[in-house]
């Protein structure tokens, strides 16, 4: 069986694809460039509209997967209306990873004013073991990917470091979400022991 995330990663935005999409678009050369930019201008609206941080990103992404189907063959007879289905697809997966991204940061990040809490302690001891237990790789990709609180300087920051890793930022976040799930599992499992 092929793995999805895997395959695409692999996958590179070539002209040939761009061509074929274009080609879907309008048969008329000018035209098809035309049509192009003002989808990618009503992608940019729509994720900028609902509150995304990054709408240019998240419209190439949605042109970029379309293309990627086109270029694989698959039949889209309205290219136009199917790239709007592509950018609600991702606007959802976008949502669940911010949600997942709140509630893990809610569980690891300590609150200062409950540091004296003998809970607190033990969390942060927890913590502190189960990220030793990482390898230095991931330990750094955990700490970078969390470091910044919010705003333009987590987003760049988060950029910068798929950008050293050679990922693509999705890829990024699925590996930190990964990293910080098994964190979480080790978290429950030593105050479990510690309270038992």
């Amino acid at each position: 069986m092929t793995d999805v995330n895997a395959v695409r990663e692999k996958w590179q935005l070539t002209r040939e694809g761009l061509d074929k999409f274009l080609v879907a678009l309008s048969p008329e050369r000018d035209e098809a460039a035309r049509i192009y930019e003002a989808l990618r201008g009503k992608l940019i609206s729509y994720f900028d509209w609902r509150n995304c941080a990054m709408p240019e990103d998240h419209a190439d992404e949605v042109l970029n997967r379309v293309i990627r189907k086109i270029d694989q063959g698959e039949p889209i007879s309205e290219p136009s209306t199917y790239v709007f289905g592509v950018a609600r697809m991702l606007l959802l997966e976008i949502s669940r990873a911010a949600l997942k991204e709140r509630t893990a940061l809610s569980e690891l990040r300590p609150v200062a004013d409950e540091v004296d809490d003998e809970m607190t302690q033990h969390r942060i001891v927890s913590l502190r073991e189960c990220l030793s237990s990482l390898s230095d790789k991931d330990r750094k990709l955990i700490t970078l990917y969390y470091e910044n609180d919010g705003g333009a300087s987590k987003i760049s920051q988060r950029k910068q470091l798929a950008r050293s890793l050679d990922l693509e930022l999705n890829a990024l976040r699925i590996r930190a979400c990964r990293l910080r799930d098994r964190l979480e599992q080790c978290m429950k499992r030593r105050l479990a022991k510690q309270y038992s």
